[in-house]
């Protein structure tokens, strides 16, 4: 390096205008917010730093591996917020687009954390 020459940035930190260095894996991440309390994607996604899609399979993945250490992943589900039709029976961990009732789109997120047993 000559004078004036500023080294290259440490790989997997990517300063302001990327997602912050992380010292755990993202399911690890995952589990450790979702031990503290009930979340959604978008609100794990904005922790955790990676976009809103990937999460659904992280969890996913996470799920499975929990039930080795004798925990859940409870899921608060979706509801329409102009009928009050609960998502009970969804297998997906994706946020539905539309009600199936009513077709209404004014819909919340489901929630998730990690329980006991």
């Amino acid at each position: 390096m000559t004078a004036g020459e500023t080294a290259p940035a440490a790989r997997g930190s990517r300063g302001a205008d990327g997602p912050p260095s992380r010292q755990a894996t993202i399911r690890a991440e995952l589990g450790r917010l979702l031990r503290a309390g009930n979340l959604t994607a978008q609100e794990l996604s904005a922790r955790v730093g990676v976009p809103e899609r990937q999460i659904p399979a992280h969890l996913g993945h996470l799920a499975r591996s929990l039930r080795a250490r004798a925990e859940r992943l409870a899921i608060e589900p979706a509801r329409c917020l102009d009928c009050g039709f609960v998502f009970r029976k969804r297998d997906r961990l994706s946020r539905p687009s539309r009600c199936p009732a009513c077709r209404s789109q004014h819909l919340t997120s489901p929630r998730f954390a990690i329980a006991r047993g």
